[in-house]
């Protein structure tokens, strides 16, 4: 009888601990599912997760700024990339622009240049190398375009080249051109067709040649720069060649 007692208490004890297990797993599974909870659990891991190196500063920021001339929107700053582990490139495009700094020359240091009507007389500025910048920020992506110009007192800037820096800021992580290739489902082929015939639509003549020479353009293909818009769009800057002087020019990819 004693048996027959312990025997029932132990598989009510048994069932009460399987329905403890149920009831708790449901209101658990439940919970873990719960939108609110989960946009709590994606915020605080994005809170968490800053690759930043400066946290009250953006990802990318410039500094000694200087200014050579008003005039012709000449304007000196270093480029910080923000982002743990791309210090030494920060290094880089400061020594670059150092670089770019020792071209300057002037006008009153040439001799005789300076009785010359037909030339523009910015702030006496002869020749330099000059760097512009593009920093572009959408959802995860943030880009900094790099366009490199070569300034002279008879044309003014004169296009050279181009390069790009774009990260996915929630990784931490540099995208290289076949990664932005690879997310966005595009060749740079069909890139080189789109953009064969943007320069069709354009094309001009002078004294019956092209203007445009699109084929050197195409075939030599190698001074670009990929990058995502402020609208989340993969874009291309290139150099175009042609006749009378390169310049460069941005658009779109669609897909």
């Amino acid at each position: 009888m004693e048996e027959n007692f312990k025997s029932k208490i132990g598989f009510s004890i048994f069932i009460i601990f399987i329905l403890f297990l149920l009831i708790g797993g449901y209101f658990f599974t439940k919970y873990m599912t719960d939108e609110d909870y989960q946009k709590k659990v994606n915020k605080n891991t994005f809170e968490d997760v800053n690759y930043k190196i400066e946290k009250d500063k953006d990802y990318i920021y410039f500094v000694n700024e200087k200014v050579i001339s008003e005039d012709a929107n000449l304007i000196y700053k270093d480029a910080v990339i923000n982002i743990l582990g791309e210090e030494e490139l920060t290094e880089n495009l400061e020594d670059e622009n150092k670089e770019n700094k020792n071209t300057i020359k002037y006008i009153s240091d040439v001799e005789g240049i300076d009785r010359l009507d037909d030339i523009y007389k910015y702030d006496n500025l002869y020749y330099l190398y000059h760097r512009n910048y593009e920093v572009y920020e959408f959802d995860k992506y943030v880009s900094l375009v790099i366009k490199d110009y070569a300034y002279s007192c008879y044309d003014l800037l004169t296009f050279k080249s181009t390069k790009s820096y774009v990260y996915d800021v929630n990784k931490g992580v540099r995208l290289s051109n076949d990664d932005l290739l690879k997310i966005f489902n595009v060749t740079i082929d069909e890139i080189k067709e789109k953009i064969r015939e943007e320069l069709n639509k354009s094309q001009t003549t002078e004294d019956g040649v092209e203007v445009i020479k699109i084929d050197e353009t195409l075939n030599n293909f190698n001074n670009y720069s990929l990058y995502v818009n402020d609208l989340g769009k993969l874009c291309i800057t290139y150099l175009v060649k042609s006749i009378e002087k390169d310049y460069n020019l941005s658009m779109e990819v669609f897909k």
